[in-house]
């Protein structure tokens, strides 16, 4: 029983020392000292430089420190990959499905009292022939998408979550009604 409780100390006492200021960066001078050269952030002077002064530093770096510095460097293949996929790719979501029908009469009188009662709202269409889709909202997530159905329901009769693909890109916010509407 001694030599249980003796280990169970051992060990709560060395993994607490060990976490000690773990998540902390190495100083800017053992940085230096490595001959590293990348941005700006080496090049400023504040209090990191005057402490440099005062103290000698070894080659190896100390990661338990409360000032520190971190170097970011980049890749060009990065960047072009998340040009791309902000330009192509597409996400999972869900919106709420307003109406379906192939008359463009009907669709737009929708449209109309729609923007009449929900103007902060997102409203798009989808056509696929012969039948034209009427959407509101784009939601990365299921629960949200019903809040906003529950609240179209008080207007709009037989709404729908419906699974969608969205695209990457920022879309633009048109101001004020459309022309037709106007």
């Amino acid at each position: 029983m001694k030599k249980i409780i003796l280990h169970t100390s051992l060990l709560i006492c060395s993994s607490l020392h060990s976490q000690d200021g773990w998540t902390l960066y190495p100083k800017k001078e053992a940085l230096d000292s490595l001959n590293i050269k990348s941005s700006e952030l080496l090049k400023t002077t504040d209090q990191d430089s005057l402490l440099r002064l005062d103290t000698i530093y070894s080659n190896s770096l100390s990661y338990i420190s409360g000032e520190g510095s971190l170097i970011e460097i980049k890749d060009s293949k990065i960047e072009s990959i998340n040009k791309y996929v902000s330009e192509h790719g597409k996400y999972n979501g869900y919106t709420v499905q307003l109406y379906v029908s192939q008359k463009t009469d009907k669709i737009r009188e929708l449209r109309k009292k729609f923007i009449l009662n929900f103007p902060e709202m997102v409203l798009f269409d989808e056509y696929i022939a012969p039948n034209i889709f009427l959407y509101s909202g784009k939601f990365q997530d299921y629960n949200n998408a019903v809040f906003s159905k529950m609240k179209l329901e008080e207007v709009f009769d037989n709404t729908l979550v419906v699974r969608k693909s969205f695209p990457y890109h920022v879309e633009r916010k048109k101001g004020g009604l459309s022309p037709p509407f106007k």
